[in-house]
């Protein structure tokens, strides 16, 4: 009987050194195979750095030809952000339609650069004129950004002035913004959407044509929509009962318009 369960013990131990040593060499396995098809993914850009520096899946191989598309003075803070691991900070300020156009930049910038790469700020102003824009701190502007934008861009608050303020005024105020932006933050690349035709009130149209005008007279950078913007009565399909805030479709045609002067991907 001692034999026998001498014997038995030793089998046991016999199966289970066999258990555990057939297990690891199987485990080792499945890691090496694992390990190669990671490096074979890094070599083939699928996965690489750009996948650790807030892109979210977009290869760094990829997030670089987009930059490549992007407006010459943003390419640099991007680029930067990337080596860094950081973030692209886009401030829109505008009125009524700043809030939701400025989700609708940050949905695109998403889908062509990864999540978290860039962040889109809205500061809205509400009913202020464009004189008591030129009257605040241009700090207070940007605290959301921490102070450090990398890219703005200005809507002017020719609706707000309607009334209020001459066009020459706003005009000025437009061109003063671009001015002390580019003092107080001479990194940050700075354009111009303009207010988006209404759909009755042709006066208001007529200013914002001279607007345009005296932006390509200063060289000011424009996000240019204004031409894919329906006329006559179509007009009235593209904004809110008040003429001018953009309905769903208006916001589209400025999307795509703004989405094609940034390079970004459909």
């Amino acid at each position: 009987m001692d034999y026998l369960k001498k014997f038995w013990l030793v089998l046991v131990s016999i199966v289970c050194i066999a258990a555990i040593v057939g297990g690891n060499i199987y485990w080792n396995h499945r890691l090496g195979r694992i390990a190669k098809a990671d490096s074979a993914l890094i070599g083939s850009g699928s996965v690489s750095a750009g996948d650790m520096s807030g892109t979210n899946g977009i290869a760094a191989k990829k997030v670089k030809a987009q930059i490549a598309k992007l407006p010459r003075t943003m390419q640099e803070a991007a680029q930067k952000a990337l080596a860094n691991n950081g973030q692209v900070r886009v401030v829109m300020i505008g009125s009524e339609n700043v809030q939701a156009l400025s989700l609708l930049l940050q949905q695109r910038l998403d889908s062509s650069f990864g999540s978290l790469f860039f962040k889109v700020t809205a500061v809205d102003l509400g009913k202020s004129t464009s004189l008591q824009l030129n009257q605040a701190k241009i700090e207070s502007l940007f605290q959301s950004s921490n102070g450090n934008p990398d890219a703005v861009i200005y809507t002017p608050l020719l609706y707000n002035d309607d009334g209020k303020v001459s066009t020459d005024d706003t005009n000025s105020v437009t061109a003063l913004l671009e001015e002390k932006i580019r003092l107080k933050y001479p990194q940050a690349a700075f354009f111009i959407s303009l207010p988006n035709y209404s759909a009755n009130a042709p006066y208001i149209n007529d200013r914002i044509d001279q607007l345009s005008t005296y932006v390509k007279s200063q060289n000011l950078a424009t996000l240019n929509y204004l031409p894919n913007w329906p006329g006559g009565s179509k007009r009235a399909g593209v904004v809110a009962a008040d003429g001018h805030t953009m309905s769903k479709a208006g916001q589209d045609i400025w999307l795509k318009a703004i989405g094609r002067d940034l390079g970004l991907s459909k």
